[in-house]
């Protein structure tokens, strides 16, 4: 039996655009978005207005940020009148939360992220200012599962978001729930925001070059990392492991965000004493 089409425009491939039409996950996500209090849902991406429907539905006050001028008419037109949503254009990789949200109001995100867009968008949301109070997204499964990973199992992109946030994944969503399907499952995952990083603003720049640079190779031993990326003095990266109470044969996808924050004051120590 032939798909109803669903109405408004159409998804545009060159965009990564598949919409959802499944009713059924559209309420599942829409149940999980926590309206804040006195604040609204900034939602990434509305394209047609099918989860906008529901999170109005719901009674949240919604801002959409659409990039596409097709789809900002389509809203307009088919929310006409509703005081409770503002459609903002923009890119969620680029746009200043501060220009779209008024000040000191509470927000949290929502939205089916394109695949392609999903780490940038995160990682702009996560460092901007002011942040979300918490995401309720849509990615790739792997990626979910990646962000979501339990200690032990981390990666670049784990370490990327947790400083910021705590994790949880919620579901998967089957390619035959989108219009059109996409060649992979996806996931739903909400991202906490803590109410302060793990690590200090000031040294983000340097924590993430450091944590980067002793990554290239996750599974080789944590020494072999540091000694090949990052620069110390003879026997140096030995001196500052014993210092960070770190464990030479440990891999770097083993260590929490405090030990690699430990490691890294060790080897300013180190060099600095070498």
């Amino acid at each position: 039996m032939p798909r109803t089409r669903l109405p408004g425009p159409r998804p545009r491939k060159s965009l990564g655009q598949h919409f959802l039409r499944d009713t059924g996950i559209l309420q599942d996500i829409a149940a999980a978005v926590r309206c804040p209090e006195r604040g609204v849902v900034l939602e990434i991406g509305p394209g047609t207005g099918q989860l906008t429907e529901y999170l109005l539905a719901k009674g949240c006050h919604v801002v959409a940020l659409e990039i596409e001028d097709r789809m900002i008419a389509h809203l307009e037109r088919r929310f006409a009148g509703d005081p409770r949503l503002r459609v903002v254009p923009g890119d969620a990789r680029l746009f200043d939360p501060a220009e779209v949200i008024p000040p000191g109001m509470p927000f949290a995100v929502a939205g089916n992220l394109p695949y392609f867009a999903a780490n940038p968008i995160i990682r702009h949301l996560l460092e901007s200012f002011p942040k979300p109070v918490e995401m309720v997204v849509m990615v790739q499964r792997e990626v979910a599962r990646e962000i979501a990973a339990a200690e032990g199992d981390w990666s670049l992109l784990t370490i990327s978001v947790r400083v910021y946030a705590e994790t949880e994944l919620l579901f998967d969503v089957a390619p035959e729930a989108f219009d059109p399907p996409p060649s992979v499952v996806s996931s739903v995952i909400r991202i906490n925001l803590r109410s302060e990083p793990l690590v200090p603003p000031e040294r983000n720049a340097e924590f993430f070059e450091f944590v980067s640079r002793v990554f290239r190779n996750p599974r080789k031993q944590i020494h072999n990392g540091l000694s090949r990326g990052v620069w110390l003095p003879p026997e140096g990266a030995r001196a500052a492991l014993e210092m960070a109470g770190i464990a030479p044969s440990r891999r770097p996808e083993t260590l929490t965000i405090s030990e690699w924050l430990r490691l890294m004051d060790a080897c300013i120590k180190v060099r600095f004493d070498g």
